[in-house]
């Protein structure tokens, strides 16, 4: 990888994920000086299916080799949808097919990302967690457990929902609270299962393949590789095991293939993943600018957003732009500005969340009958054009006059003729319990 020119910025980053690692590898390629802490154990690694859409992979386009690599991991792209009785709605591409996604397993992505930051020299320290987050004028940095302070130029909270650094970001230590949905997930050997002929009518003879079926107030994602091997060790507070009982009871009178693969789950237990939530914040930068916020920290994504992947790794190439961009004596400005490019394109893209949940758990199957586009399109053609490193550089110095001098300044990477409005995950849940859709004006 060829270097831009030392910057002479010291970075921490708080969180070696998605986010983290590719904030990491831009920012050592734009010049900047990084280390990273991550809590877990080295390898350890967790995590379903995700999907990275296009605007995220322009960037690593630009890391000699990475492609690649994450290309040997990823699953073949499209999704075939099914109504909840089996019947066929048709397979989607999930994004832009002239800038394909990149379907990958999360912990194979991780896995490939930390080996590239090996790779590049990046100090990484592991189990290094209970990060303690402060900020003086010309530097910020956090306490760990065992005393030693570590700071540097700008530090970069990417140590997800549960962060500790919304005490420096927005002055309160707000816990994450429930978004009002339950994820039952498990990854199991396929060799068993394909002994079930109604399993292996669906999956013997393929490489990998991918479902999603959709129902009364639920859905179902599954998807065969025969590759895939899971190290999931999540342990966090809102996760733990039960059994397959309640994911049954969600799909019952669905079709067989749904109800036999459930049942094929080893041990019939399955974590119970309560998905944790923030509403949308538009702060994710300290008053004094040198602690920031990236992927998860500042916007925990529903799984049904196909974006959460996508955007953290936006966020990651946004933010080192701006660094490159501003330059050393300009750290506070440059993360204001990054965060202004960002959260009403970020929050459009979780509320997309809410509104393919209500498509999935609330489906008009006359409609799709009419129309079985309207069940492939998980996001706007609005978050697939879009490349966040170029639109920084576009748009950093206008940006910024606006934030200094009170300039107009308008985004342009959200949804085409939308107005942004605040908006709660209360409000959403509500509304939907008094059955009244998402609606929005604009081209979502």
């Amino acid at each position: 990888m060829e270097r831009d020119p030392d910057t002479g910025i010291s970075i921490l980053v708080v969180g070696g994920g998605i986010a983290g690692l590719s904030f990491a590898i831009e920012a050592h390629r734009k010049g900047h000086n990084v280390r990273v802490i991550e809590r877990r154990a080295a390898g350890e690694t967790f995590g379903e299916l995700i999907a990275i859409t296009g605007p995220a992979l322009y960037t690593p386009r630009q890391w000699p080799g990475l492609m690649k690599a994450a290309r040997k991991e990823s699953v073949t792209p499209g999704v075939t949808m099914r109504k909840y009785d089996g019947t066929e709605i048709g397979t989607f591409p999930v994004g832009d097919p002239n800038n394909p996604t990149l379907p990958i397993y999360r912990s194979k992505l991780h896995r490939v990302l930390g080996d590239y930051v090996a790779t590049l020299g990046i100090s990484v320290e592991y189990e290094c967690g209970g990060a303690e987050y402060f900020e003086a004028d010309d530097h910020a940095g956090v306490t760990l457990p065992d005393g030693r302070r570590l700071r540097a130029d700008v530090v970069v909270a990417a140590d997800g929902v549960g962060s500790k650094s919304w005490e420096s970001v927005v002055g309160t230590k707000e816990p994450p609270v429930s978004s009002g949905f339950v994820l039952y997930r498990v990854t199991f050997p396929v060799a068993p299962a394909l002994n079930n002929p109604i399993i292996a009518k669906e999956l013997g003879g393929y490489v990998d393949r991918t479902f999603l079926h959709a129902g009364p107030d639920a859905h179902m994602v599954s998807c065969m590789n025969k590759e895939q091997e899971d190290n999931s060790t999540a342990t966090e507070d809102w996760v733990k095991d039960t059994s397959i009982e309640k994911a049954l009871e969600a799909v019952e009178g669905w079709e067989p293939y749904v109800t036999e693969l459930i049942k094929a789950t080893p041990n019939r237990t399955v974590l119970d993943w309560k998905l944790m939530w923030r509403d949308p914040q538009p702060k994710w930068v300290s008053d004094g600018g040198r602690v920031v916020q990236i992927g998860d920290a500042a916007h925990p994504f529903l799984p049904t957003s196909a974006s959460g992947g996508t955007m953290a790794m936006e966020d990651a190439f946004s933010l080192a732009a701006c660094l490159s961009i501003a330059g050393k004596k300009d750290i506070p400005i440059a993360t204001k500005v990054h965060n202004h490019l960002r959260f009403e394109r970020v929050s459009c893209a979780q509320k997309m969340g809410f509104k393919n949940r209500e498509l999935y758990h609330k489906t008009d199957w006359d409609a799709v009958a009419k129309n079985p586009e309207i069940m492939g399109k998980m996001v706007g053609m609005w978050l697939l054009l879009h490349d966040p490193q170029k639109y920084a550089y576009e748009n950093y110095e206008k940006c910024k006059e606006s934030l200094l001098q009170g300039t107009p300044f308008k985004n342009t990477n959200a949804v085409p003729g939308y107005t942004y409005k605040p908006w709660t995950v209360k409000e959403l849940l509500e509304a939907s319990d008094r059955g009244e859709g998402v609606v929005d004006e604009g081209e979502w």
